[in-house]
């Protein structure tokens, strides 16, 4: 099973600044959102893919015409936040207000229901029972917001709430813990041993950023050194590493790769 996913964020929305920033400077730094996203769009039409495309819920306040672009082109829309705060460091009753701010935006562009949700940097934990009755409790019945560094055999997972159950898409990382099937780790790490890792397990999940594939992106004194080396590595050749990646291990969209499984079940009672 291999799924094919992005986050739609642009090139600012880090944990790296939250606690100095926040969101209280965003609409004063230069949005490459559209652009990146487009050249995204653009790839995956030439390249005739789809794939669940996690929106965080600022970015479609503010660019209303690129979320029914990605819907119009037959994407998966899901939820990524509004803030894009890190799950951990907020009140359930916050964590709740941000999700409904979030799916209320998506779901007014769109006309339809989200029932798609990752968590900013796949940062919930299997044991915060807390989070996933409240995805639930606003029919969320996809999750993709948990790291695991041993695949747990059968994947997706049913995670059990007091509303129903919500199916997890884990993102496996190697035991030390590098998520390489995505993102600037992806970019980063020799392309041989991204493959080499790959032919490890039978389960990928694919996760990138527009700025994943943006040769120009700012260098910045909001970002340390390090983010700013790593946001950059490797722009260039992601389209290609990922076409090559896609040929060898062919991906659907979470929504997709759902309701294979759940009828793959369905086949067997």
């Amino acid at each position: 099973m291999n799924i094919l996913t992005f986050d739609i964020e642009d090139w600012f929305h880090t944990h790296e600044n939250r606690h100095r920033y926040s969101g209280h400077i965003w609409r004063e730094l230069p949005s490459r959102i559209e652009k990146n996203t487009d050249r995204v769009l653009a790839w995956l039409e030439a390249s005739d893919l789809k794939a669940t495309f996690f929106v965080l819920g600022w970015v479609a306040k503010y660019y209303p015409a690129l979320v029914k672009k990605i819907h119009s082109k037959g994407h998966e829309i899901g939820a990524h936040s509004f803030w894009h705060h890190n799950p951990h460091f907020i009140s359930a009753e916050y964590f709740e207000k941000d999700l409904k701010q979030c799916l209320d935006v998506l779901q007014d562009i769109t006309g339809e229901k989200v029932m798609a949700y990752r968590a900013p940097g796949f940062n919930l934990k299997l044991k915060d029972k807390w989070a996933f009755d409240i995805l639930a409790k606003y029919g969320i019945k996809t999750d993709s917001s948990v790291q695991l560094s041993k695949s747990p055999g059968e994947i997706p997972f049913a995670i059990k709430t007091v509303h129903h159950e919500v199916l997890e898409f884990p993102l496996v990382t190697t035991f030390y813990g590098l998520p390489y099937s995505g993102g600037g780790y992806f970019r980063a790490l020799p392309f041989s041993f991204v493959q080499y890792l790959f032919r490890q397990e039978q389960y990928h999940l694919f996760y990138f950023h527009p700025r994943d594939f943006d040769p120009d992106l700012p260098v910045t004194n909001l970002f340390s050194f390090f983010r700013n080396q790593l946001n950059r590595i490797n722009t260039k050749r992601c389209m290609s590493r990922l076409s090559g990646m896609l040929q060898a291990y062919p991906a659907v969209s979470m929504g997709t790769a759902a309701e294979s499984y759940l009828s793959s079940l369905n086949r067997h009672v």
